[in-house]
């Protein structure tokens, strides 16, 4: 191959190279890294980039000492690592690369919202993945028999709400928050928030929190709650009807899950889909798609600026 097209391969790798190197550390700078992975992710990302930087400066090296067509183009390794000679092979591989690298750098940053969400479908019921976890091990340890729904749920829900469970200090009671080893970290903390006047659910702990409150729905009804997301609907909700919506991100955006709160709320036309809120209601129950979910009855709700770091992570801090 001629030494000046070798050293033209070298450049473009290069160009490619630095090119993801600059975009990381764009990303890194503005924050907007957050939009894309996880806050546990950004370190082993920012090391990327450092790796993306050495070899690019490999390949230039490369390039500037094959110009002169004075380097040694095969290594004697019985292995042909010469580019290939074909222009719509090497365009194609080259362009699997810089495509993506174009489509960061041209297209604008935006969080993900209500089109997404409406692809994934919205979670209104996050304690169903702590309630399958209860059903599979029932299920196992009973010797490969199922237990029927309605009998797995009563095994893991608790009983309905009764004046003389909710009254005085009894509201810590295991009695009213029943648990086993796979709810016993949100019943703990269901005990903590049943004392809250106001239950505040917080981004550093949003899902656990809201797990907390869906698995022992019965013992919330009737509690304050507030809360901050995005604007949400689906065609078969009633006018008065939203959620208010978050999505949830274990490692980067691929995995994202969105998960709310279903609202209700006279005025709620005015509000635009995937505008912010913070909303102040009363906790509910009520029946959607034939399941019991949550509703909060909104008595308050101010415009909210969208969080610096749209999404919220599993607290991996909770139960230890």
């Amino acid at each position: 191959m001629n030494p000046r097209v070798l050293s033209l391969h070298h450049m473009l790798k290069a160009i490619i190279l630095l090119g993801f190197a600059v975009y990381i550390a764009y990303l890194v700078k503005t924050d907007l890294i957050l939009l894309y992975i996880a806050p546990r992710m950004v370190d082993y990302v920012k090391w990327s980039a450092i790796a993306f930087y050495a070899v690019a400066a490999y390949q230039i090296y490369q390039g500037v000492k094959t110009f002169p067509g004075s380097s040694k183009a095969s290594c004697d390794c019985d292995h042909d690592h010469l580019p290939s000679r074909s222009l719509l092979k090497n365009s194609i591989v080259y362009g699997l690369f810089a495509f993506p690298l174009l489509i960061g750098f041209l297209l604008p940053d935006t969080t993900l919202g209500s089109s997404l969400a409406d692809k994934k479908g919205m979670n209104l019921s996050s304690s169903i993945s702590v309630k399958k976890d209860g059903l599979a091990a029932n299920g196992a340890s009973s010797g490969g028999d199922t237990l029927s729904d309605s009998n797995a749920e009563n095994s893991l829900s608790p009983e309905p709400n009764t004046p003389s469970a909710t009254e005085g200090s009894a509201a810590a009671d295991d009695e009213m928050f029943p648990s086993d080893k796979f709810t016993e970290h949100y019943a703990n903390y269901a005990k903590k928030l049943y004392q809250d006047d106001l239950i505040q659910i917080k981004e550093e702990i949003f899902i656990e929190t809201l797990t907390s409150v869906d698995l022992y729905l019965d013992r919330f009804i009737g509690k304050k709650l507030e809360m901050t997301g995005f604007v949400y609907r689906q065609e078969e909700m009633k006018t008065n009807q939203f959620v208010v919506g978050r999505f949830s991100i274990q490692c980067c955006s691929a995995d994202a899950a969105p998960f709310g709160v279903l609202a209700e709320y006279d005025r709620a036309p005015t509000l635009a889909d995937d505008s912010w809120v913070t909303v102040t209601g009363t906790i509910g129950k009520t029946t959607y798609n034939d399941i019991e979910i949550m509703v909060l009855k909104v008595e308050k709700i101010i415009k909210a600026e969208p969080s610096k770091n749209p999404y919220v992570y599993p607290n991996f801090d909770f139960g230890v």
